[in-house]
This record gives structure tokens, C-alpha cells and sequence, in this order.
């Protein structure tokens, strides 16, 4: 939240997912205490890759592996990218 973008982003998943199913595979790794997964809506849109799309977040390769980088965009590659996900 205290990010830039950081409010834009959470109003934006907000909507995304209000009283929606969300459906997560974690993979057992944790960063910073927060589980590390792939979460989804309507049986298969991946919430990461939406929100990587929209310009609201990056991709974080060292958890990724770099599957979202397709889906950097010009305003998503202006937001900060964090050495942990290096």
C-alpha cells in the first residue's frame, strides 16, 4: 500500500475479485511471511498475469521462474522492481 500505485492496485483487485471464487496453488515456498503461488478466477485467469497486464504489478522471476514477463507492460515496468525477486 504504501507503494506507488500501491491504492490504484488494491481498488483494481478489489473489484477484480469481490464475491468471486479465488482458487490458489501455493508452491510451499514464503517470502517476507507470505505464502507464494498462483491464484485464479473463473476456473482459469490468473490473477498475477492480470494484474501484471493492467500495469498494477511485475513480474517477480525468482518466484516465477519469469512466466509473466509476456505480460510486463510499459506502466507496469515503471513500478518498482524489488532485489528479492531478482
Amino acid at each position: 500500500m504504501d507503494e506507488r500505485g500501491g491504492k490504484a492496485a488494491k481498488a483494481w483487485m478489489t473489484k477484480l475479485v469481490l464475491r468471486r471464487p479465488v482458487r490458489c496453488w501455493l508452491t510451499g515456498e514464503k517470502t517476507y511471511d507470505r505464502w507464494v503461488g498462483t491464484c485464479y478466477i473463473n476456473k482459469d485467469e490468473d490473477i498475477g498475469a492480470l494484474a501484471i497486464a493492467a500495469g498494477h504489478a511485475r513480474d517477480c522471476p525468482r518466484y516465477s521462474g519469469g512466466k509473466y514477463a509476456e505480460y510486463e507492460t510499459e506502466a507496469s515496468r515503471k513500478l518498482p522492481s524489488h532485489g528479492y525477486c531478482k
